[in-house]
């Protein structure tokens, strides 16, 4: 546990270190929420109080917060690095050192992620202060709520990222994959609540990482419910569970090939 720890630690460290380089991402992040804040503030301005229960300020502060899981879990560790690593032949070497290697992703994909989230946050309150004031009818509970199940939802994020990325056992390049991923996120996830769709591309939401990724934490920021809070928290718990075990298998399948063919 000790070594883990330790890797976060290091992590964190070197972080820390490109901050700078980072602060340059907002610019490209602040553009794309400043574009969507001015086209729901459009579709809202025939006088229109509330699109599918969302007011202006719900949907505007929904988007924010979903945008931060998004932008704030791009960490490269659990895709260009895991990746690259296989690809390279350097896993071999990896899989030989005294840790395991995906838990040992995945303790630096939190560390990592836990420096770009802290940022995204800062910029993200201030953006939404800015364009839609405080959260309306906002309760400490819902901080309190929401706070694991981002964690988890980063969590699942990073896990969803290394099961997509493993494939590079097997295929010549994940990125592709990675980019579907990514954008079945934003659309079903980030620019638009779960409300927005017809009843039966909801149920599919529901029983897909977006569920418990997007909507379920920002949704509990903005309108907090118990019922709502156990569900998603199930669906993280369900999400961690067959992706760890997706992850396990397809894994040790992938090093069982690799040793097989000489490394």
């Amino acid at each position: 546990m000790k070594k883990y720890l330790y890797i976060m630690k290091t992590t964190i460290k070197d972080s820390l270190k490109y901050t700078s380089t980072l602060l340059f991402g907002f610019v490209g992040f602040a553009v794309v929420l400043i574009t969507l804040i001015c086209l729901w503030n459009y579709l809202y301005s025939d006088g229109t109080s509330t699109i599918n229960g969302y007011t202006l300020n719900q949907m505007i502060w929904y988007l924010l917060l979903a945008e931060i899981i998004s932008f704030g879990s791009g960490s490269k560790v659990a895709t260009d690095e895991v990746r690259n690593c296989i690809k390279s032949g350097n896993i071999a070497y990896q899989i030989n050192k005294p840790y395991n290697y995906i838990v040992y992703t995945i303790c630096k994909y939190m560390a990592d992620t836990s420096i770009r989230f802290i940022l995204f946050i800062i910029v993200t309150c201030g953006l939404g202060l800015i364009f839609a004031g405080p959260i309306e009818n906002f309760k400490i509970v819902s901080l309190l709520a929401a706070i694991p199940i981002f964690i988890l939802a980063v969590l699942i994020m990073g896990l969803m990222k290394i099961l997509i990325s493993i494939s590079a056992f097997w295929v010549e390049d994940s990125r592709p994959f990675q980019n579907v991923y990514n954008k079945l996120i934003l659309m079903f996830g980030v620019f638009f609540p779960l409300e927005m769709f017809t009843g039966i591309i909801q149920k599919i939401i529901k029983a897909t990482p977006i569920y418990g990724v997007a909507y379920g934490p920002a949704k509990l920021m903005i309108d907090f419910s118990s019922e709502l809070f156990i569900s998603v928290l199930i669906s993280q718990t369900i999400t961690i569970i067959v992706a760890s075990i997706l992850i396990s298998i397809i894994y040790k399948r992938g090093v069982k090939k690799l040793n097989v063919n000489g490394g």
